[in-house]
């Protein structure tokens, strides 16, 4: 419900609830502080001695300082990209925020970040942001990280109005209800978004009544009063920290100055008369009245030693930052990643144990329940990952033993859970987003690219977001063009991010183990395609794969053929074939993307001297022509002729089966590719809309090929000779993943009348137990799979005499 906060400021003070002289004094000092921190920087800009945009806070001051007022440093609050006085309001150092406004080495983020990107792990300040919106979620899973931590810190958001139209602000607030979050949510109204006015780009612009679509108390303030913004704060601060959640709070207020440095303040979507009718209730001023007139806490006298104080404060920090000396350029690439990039425990050798025959997910899923067992800090969000077992049976079980606080099922809302856990991951609580299918990372890639993967080089190698993103991806059977892609090429584009893409079940549960122990924030690409393969994976808790690290899938002495995911196991079907006709093909698996291990392959290459990168990802701007010009760079005297290249073909993936053959690199284009160069003509890729390729350089239409997915179950025993009136029973296609069943239970006998629809048998899946029903009705003639019987899908287990 929608408080006046004017009227609620009077009925405390009024009723003797006011707090004690130092906390009000305290408050003015805060906002004095701001205020004349903002108008040093403003003329530091006019002069040009401040690089890049200046968003200044002046006018807003009254709702940083009553909202941090109650925060103790272990509590975080996520900004916006005019967010210096929150920075300073949370306790930062304003010499060090004045120096990384001017890009100083002693900066806050040693020039790293600047006036948008402000972070301080000391005070809790887990950043400004130069992006509308992205701290929402970040607040959210910041105090959902306390809690599992078993401390009642809290989350705290700062954002504008123009962020209450944004999906993250209903993402953000959804996951937080629904999650009982210890967070606070600060719309700082001030009346525009950017330029754009509030009341013309939302038929409800009382942001604080958007609270009960999501069943959580809003309140409304005036937040120029700072007063009124302390007493609604400490009542939603008490309310997160008393396990009772999430508060929206809409401070209106105004900011008097430009969007930004160089932004006119009138004339353009403001008049002067409303600016003028603003400064009336400047924040500053009023309080300062109060404090003499109502309250009878202080002089005028004592109100200007306090300015005076503060002057002093400001004029030493804007000294500091003019002596403090520029970065040095020799460390531009220090804080990219962790250093070093893996952790301990995937550079220790090991020798050779025992193995055991494990599925991918198996694998995956005991890898997962390993490093939460050893580390109860550790939550994995998901849509259906809970209770149901995930979409593909991936999390099966996992619910059962960690409980629903840990495997927490999430609103379809990706950018709010990867938001929030990028925040719970960033402040010790390392979180699993996942994403279900690689397309669906399009919802969220700017908290993957643009908060994830460069946290730690924004705050100077202050913080990192340990983030794992968990995505099925690339094609399989006719999932169409929303659920194929395999986009490695686009996240490795990325400095900060860690990029897997796994060829079989050992290597991606080790991966997985890896990930969930770096440093660094990790997205696992697993191809879909292999979720149903098999194969020996390590016994023990302690098998680890670490990044950068290619391997030797299969020796050969005449060409190298680089892969990653699928591709590996299209490319080892390949050089068996090969092998038959003299062609000896060594295969690089690279198993993760970035960090990319070029020595492996520039040692391969100097033993073949040939070079075929095989992937399944589009070529342009891809993975295939930076391995080859990365030969070309390292090793070109190594070469006896160029390198070659098979991908994708350019288009989406189409439903239709024999269209999908057509656009996948499958095992005869991989023959071919490595016949041609050896030929010493590799084959160059179709890259759609590029001109003046040569006619005869373009790539021919491939015969059909076999389904990529890999058949993995034992076929089932060759059914006998049916007669024409005999109706099949088979195992049924029904999902996407699962590539056989188990028969349990036979529920008729042959000889047995059966009607259409009857339940005959059972079988399991690795997701379920799955009803046979009979397709026809007649007498059951023939039981051709008995119990226990592995049969593929689609696979007849038994026959109906219509």
């Amino acid at each position: 419900m929608a408080v006046s906060a004017l009227r609620k400021s009077t009925q405390h003070a009024g009723s003797g609830n006011l707090p004690d002289k130092d906390v009000l004094m305290n408050l003015f000092e805060q906002m004095v502080l701001l205020r004349k921190f903002e108008t040093v920087a403003q003329v530091a800009c006019r002069k040009g001695e401040t690089p890049g945009f200046l968003h200044l806070y002046i006018g807003q001051e009254a709702t940083g300082v009553g909202v941090c007022a109650h925060l103790r440093r272990s509590d975080w609050v996520t900004s916006t990209h005019r967010g210096h006085g929150h920075a300073l309001a949370k306790g930062a150092d304003p010499r060090r925020v004045m120096a990384e406004l001017f890009g100083k080495v002693d900066g806050i983020c040693g020039g790293r970040g600047g006036t948008m990107h402000l972070y301080d792990r000391s005070v809790g300040l887990f950043g400004t942001n130069g992006i509308v919106g992205a701290g929402i979620g970040h607040a959210v899973g910041i105090g959902m990280s306390a809690r599992q931590q078993g401390r009642d810190d809290i989350g705290v958001a700062f954002f504008g109005d123009g962020a209450a139209n944004h999906g993250a602000f209903h993402e953000g607030l959804n996951f937080a209800a629904v999650n009982n979050a210890p967070a606070v949510f600060i719309c700082e109204n001030n009346l525009y978004a950017t330029a754009t006015p509030l009341k013309s780009i939302t038929l409800n612009p009382e942001i604080a009544t958007k609270a009960q679509s999501y069943g959580m108390p809003g309140v409304a303030v005036d937040g120029n009063d700072v007063f009124a913004v302390w007493l609604a704060m400490k009542e939603a601060t008490d309310r997160a920290r008393s396990g009772k959640g999430p508060t929206l709070i809409e401070a209106k207020t105004y900011r008097t100055v430009g969007h930004h440095e160089g932004d006119p303040v009138i004339g353009t979507y403001r008049t002067q008369e409303e600016v003028d009718a603003w400064i009336k209730r400047d924040p500053i001023d009023m309080f300062r009245k109060r404090l003499v007139e109502d309250y009878g806490v202080a002089d005028a006298d004592d109100l200007a030693d306090i300015e005076a104080h503060i002057d002093k404060i400001v004029q030493e920090a804007l000294e500091f930052a003019r002596n403090s000396p520029e970065p040095d350029p020799a460390t531009v690439r220090q804080h990219v990643y962790a250093s070093p990039i893996n952790p301990p425990e995937a550079l220790k050798s090991r020798p050779t144990g025992e193995t055991r025959i494990q599925g991918w997910l198996e694998a995956v899923r005991d890898g997962i329940a390993e490093e939460m067992r050893a580390n109860e800090a550790i939550l994995y969000f998901g849509e259906g990952t809970g209770e149901r077992g995930g979409s593909f049976a991936h999390t099966k079980n996992l619910f059962q033993e960690f409980g629903a606080h840990r495997m927490v099922d999430t609103p379809i809302s990706e950018q709010g859970f990867t938001a929030a856990a990028v925040g719970a991951s960033a402040t010790g609580t390392r979180t699993v987003s996942d994403l279900m299918f690689a397309d669906f990372a399009f919802e969220t890639t700017g908290q993957i690219f643009l908060q994830a993967a460069k946290l730690r080089y924004m705050s100077n190698g202050e913080m990192s977001a340990p983030i794992v993103v968990r995505a099925g991806a690339g094609a399989l059977r006719s999932s169409g063009p929303h659920h194929s892609g395999m986009y490695h090429p686009i996240f490795a584009h990325m400095p900060g991010l860690i990029v897997c893409v796994p060829s079989n079940p050992a290597d991606a549960k080790g991966l997985m183990k890896t990930a969930l122990r770096a440093a660094d924030p990790v997205i696992m690409l697993e191809p879909k395609a292999l979720f149903a393969s098999k194969g020996p994976v390590p016994v023990g808790e302690d098998h680890y794969v670490p990044f950068g690290s290619a391997r030797i899938a299969r020796s050969g002495k005449h060409i190298t053929i680089v892969a990653a995911g699928q591709m590996v196991a299209r490319s080892l079907e390949a050089a068996d074939l090969l092998a038959a006709q003299g062609v000896d093909v060594e295969v690089v698996d690279l198993r993760t993307i970035m960090p990319l291990d070029v020595n492996t392959i520039v040692e391969s290459v100097r033993k073949t001297h040939r070079l075929l990168v095989v992937d399944e990802a589009w070529a342009m701007c891809g993975m295939g022509g930076e391995i080859a010009q990365t030969i070309n760079e390292l090793a070109y005297d190594e070469l006896d002729g160029p390198a070659g290249r098979l991908h994708t073909a350019p288009t989406s993936h189409p439903f239709a089966p024999v269209l999908e053959r057509a656009m996948l690199v499958d095992t005869a284009r991989i023959m071919d590719g490595v016949r041609s160069v050896i030929a010493g003509k590799a084959p160059v890729p179709d890259h759609w809309h590029t001109t003046g390729i040569v006619a005869d350089a373009a790539p021919t239409t491939a015969a059909p090929a076999q389904e990529t997915a890999p058949v993995v179950a034992a076929p089932a025993k060759a059914a006998p000779a049916l007669n024409a009136s005999d109706e099949p029973i088979n195992m049924p296609f029904g999902d996407l993943t699962v590539s056989e069943g188990t028969l349990v239970k036979w529920l008729k006998v042959v000889g047995d009348a059966v009607k259409q629809g009857d339940v005959v048998a059972e079988i399991e899946t690795d997701k379920a137990v799955v009803e046979i029903e009979a397709p026809a009705t007649g007498i059951l003639s023939a039981i051709d799979q008995t119990v226990g019987a592995v049969v593929p899908m689609g696979g007849r287990i038994g026959g109906i005499r219509k």
